[in-house]
């Protein structure tokens, strides 16, 4: 449960000044922005912390690395479990860069970001002819030209099942079997497998397997050591989850942290 003290301020404009608006903000651990959406184009990026996204039926754990594109009239929220530095970007709904009418992950690269710090500087009725505009204009081709990632959690949408998976979220280190969790909810394994399935795609048990690898995508990002975090995810010790992150990523986790 969302502590209601740390919801952040929404932005209050009615309109862009420009064709790109760079909104920055530190959010402190644990806080968040309530359900919203916009009248134009957003991206999210944090060039710092891990933000989670939540939309209808989709939670996104965003590192670094990535940046999530909202569409115009798309719902959501954010939050930050340990904190991060947002640079927001949002963008004239008249943009049609990227043609996507939901939402969608991309990697960023080194040039991207460096674009996204320089834009953050600009005034915010920044000239529209010369070196600020230009420098806009190749921020927003680059980033129709950035690569794609298909990697969220799909999230439930009935009322027990969303209180089940939030439970799960808060209680990363939970070792309650996919049988002691149906029978929480008064249900058999396979009718929850089948409830499950039928919300999400997947079944708990890979949902849980999912959850976890985004969880440590985020707890990298803390700076913890690989011990604690495999604990802190309900690890017995570093092996197992060193061998999870590996199968998944295709990386340990210290050369996950490395490369970052």
């Amino acid at each position: 449960m969302l502590d209601v003290s740390h919801e952040l301020s929404l932005l209050t404009m009615q309109s862009l000044p420009r064709e790109l608006y760079v909104r920055q903000e530190t959010m402190p651990a644990g806080h968040f922005f309530p359900p919203h959406r916009h009248d134009w184009h957003q991206l999210l990026y944090a060039v710092s912390g891990v933000l989670v996204v939540d939309l209808i039926g989709e939670r996104y754990f965003i590192p670094p690395e990535q940046a999530i594109w909202l569409p115009r009239g798309c719902q959501h929220r954010v939050y930050t479990e340990y904190g991060a530095e947002l640079k927001s970007l949002y963008l004239d709904a008249g943009y049609q860069g990227l043609t996507s009418e939901t939402a969608v992950v991309l990697q960023v690269t080194p040039l991207f970001r460096e674009l996204i710090l320089t834009a953050a500087g600009f005034s915010v009725e920044y000239p529209i002819q010369g070196y600020e505009n230009d420098l806009v204009q190749l921020l927003l081709r680059t980033l129709e030209r950035l690569e794609r990632n298909d990697r969220y959690l799909p999230w439930p949408v009935s009322e027990d099942l969303i209180s089940l998976c939030n439970r799960l979220y808060e209680q990363s280190d939970s070792s309650e079997t996919s049988e002691q969790l149906a029978a929480g909810l008064a249900v058999s394994l396979r009718t929850l497998d089948r409830r499950f399935r039928r919300e999400t795609g997947m079944s708990l048990k890979q949902w849980r397997l999912q959850l976890r690898l985004m969880q440590a995508i985020e707890l990298l990002n803390t700076g913890q050591s690989i011990t604690a975090i495999a604990l802190e995810l309900g690890y017995s010790s570093p092996s197992p989850f060193i061998y999870m992150f590996r199968e998944q990523f295709g990386v340990s986790p210290a050369q996950y942290r490395k490369q970052r």
